[in-house]
Order: C-alpha cells, then structure tokens, then sequence
C-alpha cells in the first residue's frame, strides 16, 4: 500500500486482542498491527474516549497515522480517536458496533456487580449463528474463554459505558475515509443502527453482511479482512 500508517485493532469487550489473531498474516501484507489490550477506563462515563486517549499514549510512537478498525465496545474506542485525534487516523473501520445509548446492557453490568452468575451459553447464542455453534470452531471457544476469564468490574463498566454512549449528533465531524460494516443478526449494533452511523457520516460506506451475527465475521478472518481492507485500499488508489 501507498502510505506509512500502521494498523491499530481495537476489541469489543470482554475480548481480547486475540479476537485479531485470524486477520493479522492478511493485514501484515500491507502495515504493521498493533493490537493492545484496551487500558482500563477509571468510570463509566466517558470510557470510550478516556481509553481512546489512552490506547493513543501507548501506541501513539509506532507510527503518525493509523488504519484504525474496531469491534463492538473497540468500535466506540475507534469512533473517539476520529473525534479527537483525526489528524492521527488514516481511515476507520467500525465493526458490529453503535453510536447511540443501549440501555438493556445497565442490568448486565448490574447483575455482573452483584455477582450473578453469567449464563455463557445465552451470550454465545447472541454472538454466534446455531451452525457456528454446532461446529465450536476456534472463535466460538476463544469467545467461551473470554466470558468465563472475565474480569466482572471491567466487563461491567464497559457495558454501563455502552449503555450511555451517545455520539450521534457529533458524526457528522469525521473526516476520514470510514467503513460501516454491520451484520445481519447482530443484536446490539443492528444493520438499521449502523446504517445511520454511516448516513451521518460524511465519507462513509455501509456494509451488511448477510447471514451473520455479531461475532460471525471473526470465524472468516479472510472475507472480514477485504472488507476492512478495501478503504484503506481506496487510499492507496488516489
């Protein structure tokens, strides 16, 4: 590719930067990946942009711009460096993710505070399809690992900070080449929430990808790498 940015993948909670590993061989042709594990936010409010300006700190000397891409909770991440540090984002990728409030996740991270137990079974049928599940294939376990490992405080404040989130009004102020991909069954960033993510803004693309939930498109790490690559691909091209 034509530029110097480097790639930054940014997970949804309570996943790793393992979520990546699948993609990385792919996006390695073109940049270096840096994946970090998401520094904890110190409340709820505001988390997506106090750890934005965190994952900046760490991973701001590597590189002057970043193809950022993000996932779910990581994909709200992405959204606040493209509010506060453009000049650092070369393009954005938004996966599976929303920009306005979810309140139904207050009682999640509640229930986590209390202590209650996590029924693992009914997330996995929520992020995956019955077939995926079937075949508990290396992503459905890795997703499995990820619920049980969890650590409750810091799955619930993330939950309580996509709760609150609400950036709809300010989309309309990024700039970079963006890619709005949604998937079909997808609960939570619904087809019809991101679509008016992507209407907002004003270089953006939208993507539904059919038959597919809101983990789906990590068990095809190479179909889900050319739909992030094709922005940054766009770049190149000019």
């Amino acid at each position: 590719m034509a530029d110097d940015a480097m790639w930054l993948l940014l997970p949804g909670t309570p996943l790793t930067p393992e979520v990546w590993d699948g993609l990385r061989l792919t996006l390695e042709r073109f940049h270096p990946v840096a994946a970090p594990v998401l520094p904890r936010p110190s409340a709820a409010v505001g988390a997506q942009a106090e750890i934005a300006r965190g994952v900046l700190r760490e991973v701001g000397h590597l590189a002057q711009r970043f193809h950022v891409v993000g996932h779910s909770f990581g994909g709200q991440v992405a959204l606040e460096l493209a509010f506060g540090a453009a000049q650092r984002v070369a393009s954005l990728t938004v996966l599976c993710s929303r920009a306005s409030p979810f309140p139904p996740f207050s009682a999640t991270a509640a229930a986590l505070r209390r202590g209650d137990p996590v029924d693992v079974d009914a997330t996995i049928g929520r992020w995956f399809l019955p077939d995926e599940i079937a075949a508990d294939g290396p992503v459905v376990r890795y997703a499995r690992r990820c619920l049980e490992q969890a650590d409750r405080n810091l799955w619930s404040d993330e939950l309580e900070a996509i709760a609150v989130y609400d950036r709809r009004t300010d989309l309309s102020s990024i700039t970079v080449q963006t890619s709005i991909i949604a998937s079909e069954f997808d609960k939570v960033g619904t087809p019809e929430q991101m679509a008016a993510m992507a209407s907002a803004i004003p270089a953006s693309r939208f993507e539904r990808v059919a038959n597919a939930s809101h983990m789906s498109q990590f068990t095809d790490p190479v179909a889900l790498a050319d739909r992030i690559l094709s922005v940054p691909h766009a770049h190149a091209q000019l």
